[in-house]
């Protein structure tokens, strides 16, 4: 999966729980968001580029 891609599911899976979280559904225990941003600091990691995206560190991804 290229960069864009991941940003792509990465904004999908934001607009997913925000949705959910309005209509008072529960969230299952898997957060495919924070999933997305430790994949996309691993692509950043494996081109050389500092790993933090947008403020997400590996620590609290």
């Amino acid at each position: 999966m290229d960069m864009n891609q991941l940003f792509y599911h990465h904004q999908i899976a934001l607009m997913d729980a925000d949705r959910a979280r309005r209509n008072g559904l529960a969230t299952t225990n898997f957060d495919l968001a924070r999933h997305y941003v430790r994949r996309i600091n691993r692509f950043r990691e494996g081109r050389g580029l500092a790993p933090d995206f947008i403020g997400y560190t590996m620590a609290s991804a």
